[in-house]
């Protein structure tokens, strides 16, 4: 049974005219005429009753019209996704990062890895809060986060990318700030604004430390807040210095200065990328793959 024989009969069952079956198949009348009979014959039915004034189903042809019409049907579905372009199931994975991530690299790295992994959709979030991050990684909200990991998180894998200079934050219009060196006793009577102590315990104690044993002076804390952002801001409006990650200066530039601190040991801050262990997916491991990758490549121009 050829598919030609079974468009010939849905055709003509349709028109119910050789004539006109035959124009719109393109066809003379009589290989129409002939389509039908060795259909009839392969069936062992007849389909149509002729006559010189008509042409009308038989019984047998109603039946077999029904069917005949599903194949057809079914065949062009398949032909059609056939033809259609082949897509690759689009994955995607949910990202958390912390602003100088975005301000060093991460546009960067979204554009690299986008043309090596066409088919999987990176969905990005800005966020503010290691605990945050954290939970997002640990209730699988998200798939990998950019930040700075300043304690040891239970439960979560961490690489570190590279280190951030920690920057002092000043007023434009600070004394201090056309200085091209900066000494931390110069600061002895400065309002600090410091991040909240639970934050990174080792950090802000030796911040205490350096001031005690290297200065000579207990600092003002005037303040704690809580994002970075949040203790800039408070700075470009004059109410007090404070110490901030060096990618920053690329966002505040116009509203505050960063300088550096000299003589101090007051360490960098690490720029890490950290996920789930017990999450793993193959769009995953293919992201933290190529983000090592990426950035061991750029070390020391980022």
């Amino acid at each position: 049974m050829e598919l030609k024989h079974i468009e010939s009969f849905v055709v003509l069952a349709q028109e119910l005219s050789f004539s006109k079956a035959a124009k719109k198949l393109h066809l003379s009348q009589s290989p129409l005429s002939r389509h039908i009979k060795l259909l009839e014959k392969e069936l062992g039915k007849t389909l149509f009753q002729r006559s010189t004034q008509s042409v009308q189903l038989t019984k047998a042809g109603e039946v077999f019209l029904e069917e005949a019409t599903m194949l057809l049907s079914q065949v062009k579905g398949a032909m059609d996704k056939l033809k259609a372009p082949i897509k690759t199931a689009t994955k995607q994975l949910e990202i958390g990062f912390i602003r100088p991530a975005m301000l060093l690299f991460l546009p960067q790295l979204i554009k690299a890895f986008r043309q090596q992994y066409p088919h999987i959709q990176l969905n990005i979030t800005e966020m503010n809060q290691a605990i945050a991050m954290q939970k997002g990684l640990l209730n699988r909200t998200l798939d990998v986060v950019f930040m700075h990991a300043l304690l040891p998180l239970a439960n979560i894998e961490t690489h570190l990318i590279f280190y951030e200079p920690l920057k002092l934050v000043l007023p434009q219009k600070h004394p201090l700030a056309d200085k091209q060196v900066i000494s931390l006793p110069e600061l002895q009577y400065e309002s600090f604004i410091m991040f909240p102590r639970h934050v990174a315990p080792a950090m802000y104690d030796l911040f205490l430390f350096e001031c005690a044993e290297k200065a000579r002076f207990e600092p003002n804390i005037l303040m704690e807040a809580d994002p970075q952002i949040a203790r800039i801001e408070l700075v470009a409006h004059n109410l007090g210095i404070t110490f901030a990650s060096a990618g920053m200066e690329k966002m505040f530039g116009d509203e505050v200065v960063f300088k550096n601190v000299v003589s101090t040991n007051l360490v960098h801050f690490p720029m890490d990328l950290a996920w789930n262990p017990n999450n793993i997916t193959p769009s995953l491991q293919a992201f933290i793959s190529f983000t090592q990758s990426f950035t061991a490549a750029k070390e020391g121009t980022i």
